[in-house]
């Protein structure tokens, strides 16, 4: 799932699963089209728990509600799908058919 996509998902919750929903409020951080999605997830996140560290040990279920965030995985504003961590496939040399140690 893309951020974008995550953000649609929550804000379609949020309006009722209405097909046709557009959201016009002012004061949710996911409406912000100045940013990009994933900072609009972070600002939604620190906005919905207060603190970095309530972030940062946020188990994504909802209070009161039978499901987890859509936005959980984004939470750091980073995608989880797209920076992982590289810095271990330094050492290796790629070619078409095998890597090799360097």
């Amino acid at each position: 799932m893309t951020p974008a996509k995550a953000i649609k998902l929550e804000c379609k919750w949020c309006g009722g699963s209405v097909r046709s929903f557009k959201c016009d409020s002012d004061i949710c951080k996911l409406n912000d089209k100045s940013l990009t999605p994933l900072k609009r997830i972070k600002a939604h996140c620190l906005d919905c728990v207060e603190t970095r560290q309530e972030v940062k040990v946020c188990s994504g279920k909802l209070l009161f509600e039978n499901r987890l965030c859509y936005l959980h995985s984004y939470r750091f504003g980073k995608n989880p799908e797209t920076n992982r961590d590289t810095s271990h496939l330094d050492r290796f040399k790629f070619s078409k058919k095998h890597a090799v140690i360097v």
